[in-house]
C-alpha cells in the first residue's frame, strides 16, 4: 500500500510522526519535501503545494491523505493570520475540485480542516498581532456571544461590556476571519457531499466550553446532516494528531475494525474536565476511538477489569486522580504542574502487569508531557515496554489520544500483513517517550529559552539513554533541535530505519 500525505505544516508532530506511523504499518508515504511546508513564521505557498499534489499523483498512491489548511491557506497557523480573501480561498477550493474532476484514476481522498481555534491566552505567537493585546477579551466576548445562542444562558448587557473592551475594527477583522475559514468548510462538505472527498475531519483546538469556535461546530455538524455525510464526518478535539488519525481509518477501512478493550485507571471513567478541550476526557476518547474505526469491546476501569478481556488490544487511557494537571504554567492561572497522580499510577502499573494482551497507553494524567510518577513506575519495571504497542504524552487529551491509537492500529495491521513491524513500533515508542517524557516533563521545564541542538542533547541525554535501555533498542545517531526555535515542541530525529535496523 502506498498513501499520499500533505501535513499541516513542517513540525516533527505533524510532518514526521504521521510517517513514522505509516512505517509502522509497513505501507509506503509520499510527502511533499518539507521545505514546501509552512512553519512558524512562514506560510507554505498553496500553489506550489498544489503543483506537487498534481505530480505526486501519478504515483499512482492508494489514497490520499490531505490537510486542507495547507492547501487553503499555507498551514495551520496561517489559517489564522493569513490575510487572504473569502473569493481567494473559494478558489482554491475550486481548483482542488477542478483536479479532482480531471483526474484518470478518481483517487481516494481522506481530508482534515480545522475550525479556527480561539485561545484564552494574551499569546500571538500562532495569531495576529492584536492577540497579544486583547486575546482574553476576544475569547470572553466571543463565549457570551455563544451563551446568548444557548438557551438564553448570555447576558446582553455583559456582552455589550466585552464588546466594548476590544476595539471595532479589530471585532470585525476577526469576525471576517472566522466567516472566511466557516465558509470555506462548508465547501470542503459540499467535496464530501458530491463523493470527492472519502471522509473529512474537523478538528478543534484550543477550545472551551463555550465560544464561536463551537457554534460553528454545531452549524457544520448540521450542514453535514442536511447533506447526508455525517457518516463521513468526525469533529472532535485535536488538531496535530488528525494525519495519523486518518492513516488509522484507512488502515481500518482496508482490514477491518480491530477489537479494541478501553480501559480508565480509576473509577472516575475520565469524567474529568479535560484541558484546553472544553470537554470531558471520556469525551474526547470516545470521538477518537469512533474516528479510528476500531471496535470497542467493553469498557472498564483497573480496578475491576478482568484480565482475561478479548480485544486484540488493550487501550488504557492513564488519568489524574481527580484534576488533569498541566507541565505549562500559564500566567494567571491555577498551578497545576504538581498534581496526585500517585493512585492511578499504581492502578495503571497494576494492569499492565496482570494484562495477557498487548497495550496502548493515553497518559493524559497532564497535559503537556508524560506522568512523571507513571513514567518512573514503567521504566523501572522494563519488561512491562515490551508489551506496549503504543504511547502519548504530548500536549492534550486528543493530541495524544489519537496519536497513541494510530501507533497500536498501525502496528496491528503490520502483524496482520506479515510487515517487519517491531523495529519501527520501537522507534515510535523510543521518539514519544524521548519527547513526552524526557524533554516535555523533564528538560522543558528548566528552559528559560530555545537552545542550540547540542546543548538540548546533553540535557536530554540521561532521559534518551535509560529509554533505550528499558526499550531495549539501540536508535544509532540521534538529533535533537527546536524546529520553530521555541520551547513548545522538539525534534528528536534517530537514524534512518533501514541504517538503524542494520545496527540493531
Amino acid at each position: 500500500m502506498k498513501l499520499l500525505l500533505l501535513p499541516l505544516d513542517d513540525r516533527p508532530v505533524t510532518y514526521v510522526y504521521p510517517q513514522m506511523i505509516a512505517q509502522a504499518a509497513g505501507i509506503e508515504t509520499i510527502a511533499p519535501p518539507r521545505k514546501l511546508m509552512g512553519s512558524l513564521s512562514q506560510p507554505a505557498d498553496p500553489a506550489k503545494l498544489m503543483e506537487w499534489l498534481e505530480q505526486s499523483s501519478t504515483a499512482k498512491p492508494d489514497a490520499l491523505i490531505l490537510a486542507l489548511d495547507s492547501l487553503l491557506y499555507g498551514g495551520l497557523i496561517p489559517s489564522r493570520r493569513a490575510p487572504i480573501t473569502l473569493p481567494e480561498v473559494l478558489k482554491r477550493v475550486e481548483g482542488l475540485k477542478a483536479w479532482y474532476k480531471r483526474s484518470d484514476k478518481k483517487p481516494s481522498i481522506s481530508c482534515q480542516a480545522s475550525i479556527m481555534r480561539i485561545s484564552d491566552n494574551y499569546d500571538n505567537t500562532e495569531e495576529k498581532e492584536y492577540w497579544a493585546k486583547y486575546g482574553r477579551e476576544i475569547y470572553a466576548w466571543s463565549q457570551e456571544m455563544h451563551k446568548l445562542t444557548k438557551n438564553r444562558e448570555g447576558d446582553r448587557t455583559h456582552l455589550r461590556t466585552l464588546e466594548m473592551r476590544v476595539p471595532p475594527e479589530i471585532r470585525q477583522d476577526y469576525m471576517d476571519t472566522r466567516f472566511r475559514n466557516f465558509q470555506a468548510l462548508k465547501k470542503c462538505l459540499e467535496m464530501v457531499r458530491d463523493k470527492q472527498i472519502e471522509r473529512i475531519t474537523l478538528s478543534l483546538d484550543d477550545s472551551g466550553e463555550y465560544g464561536l469556535n463551537l457554534v460553528e461546530k454545531q452549524m457544520l455538524e448540521k450542514t453535514a446532516q442536511e447533506m447526508n455525510v455525517t457518516d463521513r464526518m468526525s469533529v472532535y478535539a485535536g488538531a496535530d494528531e488528525v494525519l495519523c488519525s486518518l492513516i488509522a481509518r484507512h488502515l481500518t477501512s482496508k482490514a477491518g475494525a480491530p477489537k479494541v478493550a478501553l480501559v480508565y485507571s480509576n473509577d472516575t471513567m475520565g469524567e474529568i474536565f479535560s484541558r484546553y478541550e472544553g470537554q470531558t476526557i471520556a469525551r474526547t476518547i470516545e470521538s477518537h476511538l469512533q474516528a479510528c474505526g476500531v471496535q470497542v469491546t467493553g469498557t472498564y476501569n483497573t480496578t475491576t477489569v478482568a484480565t482475561a478481556i478479548d480485544a486484540d488490544f488493550a487501550f488504557l487511557v492513564h488519568l489524574p486522580d481527580s484534576r488533569q494537571g498541566d507541565h505549562v504554567l500559564i500566567p494567571g492561572l491555577p498551578n497545576l504542574t504538581n498534581i496526585e497522580s500517585e493512585r492511578s499510577a499504581e492502578n495503571s502499573i497494576r494492569f499492565l502487569e496482570a494484562c495477557h494482551i498487548p497495550v496502548a497507553i493515553a497518559d493524559v494524567a497532564y497535559a503537556n508531557g508524560s506522568d512523571p510518577s507513571l513514567m518512573e513506575k514503567m521504566l523501572s519495571k522494563p519488561g512491562l515496554l515490551k508489551k506496549l504497542w503504543g504511547y502519548g504524552g504530548w500536549n492534550t487529551t486528543g493530541n495524544a489520544t489519537g496519536s497513541t491509537l494510530a501507533l497500536a492500529i498501525a502496528h496491528w495491521y503490520g502483524k496482520k500483513n506479515n510487515a517487519n513491524a517491531d523495529l519501527p513500533l520501537q522507534r515510535c515508542l523510543f521518539v514519544r517517550f524521548a519527547d513526552d517524557w524526557g524533554y516535555q516533563t523533564q528538560v522543558r521545564p528548566k528552559l528559560q529559552g530555545a537552545l542550540p541542538g547540542n546543548e538540548l542533547a546533553a540535557m536530554l541525554a540521561p532521559y534518551v539513554l535509560r529509554i533505550g535501555k528499558c526499550l531495549e533498542f539501540t536508535p544509532g545517531s540521534i538529533s535533537v533541535k527546536q524546529p520553530w526555535n521555541r520551547t513548545f515542541e522538539i525534534e528528536v530525529s534517530l537514524t534512518p530505519a533501514e541504517a538503524a535496523a542494520a545496527a540493531f
